[in-house]
């Protein structure tokens, strides 16, 4: 009976740790997202300078080369949109991480009050069972004297 009370009054604190645990399975996977859609912006940004580079390579010295101001231009203008867009998502993973780094916390305050109240209610199952022995023996005791 003891410990049927001891695990209901654990409950709320493990149901806790294991919301906050999912809380932050959630948190880690929008980080891990936002982070590779930085990486593919990244790769986007590359691939535009690369294929400026080559578009100029290409046609300076030729007749075309009139239209590379032109060109040159517009991959700039791709370039500061992706450079916006990255960004924005620098912006959400730092605030994601300060986030994570809340609920770690919280997570971690909860795993302790759950570790001491366990340790608690071993010392008190464990106070409570020397009790019951002690009153078993001097039982005995009086038992074995009278018979």
């Amino acid at each position: 009976m003891g410990l049927e009370k001891s695990n209901k009054s654990l409950k709320p604190l493990k149901t806790l740790v294991k919301l906050n645990k999912n809380k932050m399975d959630t948190l880690l996977k929008e980080i891990k997202y936002r982070d590779s859609e930085k990486d593919r912006l990244e790769k986007k940004k590359q691939q535009i300078e690369d294929e400026s580079q080559a578009e100029i390579a290409r046609y300076s010295g030729t007749k075309y080369a009139y239209m590379l101001d032109n060109y040159m231009q517009n991959a700039r203008k791709s370039i500061k949109i992706v450079d916006a867009h990255i960004e924005q998502v620098v912006q959400i993973l730092e605030k994601l991480r300060e986030v994570l780094e809340t609920q770690y916390s919280e997570l971690k305050k909860f795993e302790i009050i759950l570790e001491m109240k366990i340790k608690q209610q071993q010392e008190q199952e464990k106070i409570a069972e020397t009790k019951a022995m002690d009153e078993f023996n001097s039982n005995k005791f009086i038992y074995e004297k009278e018979g």
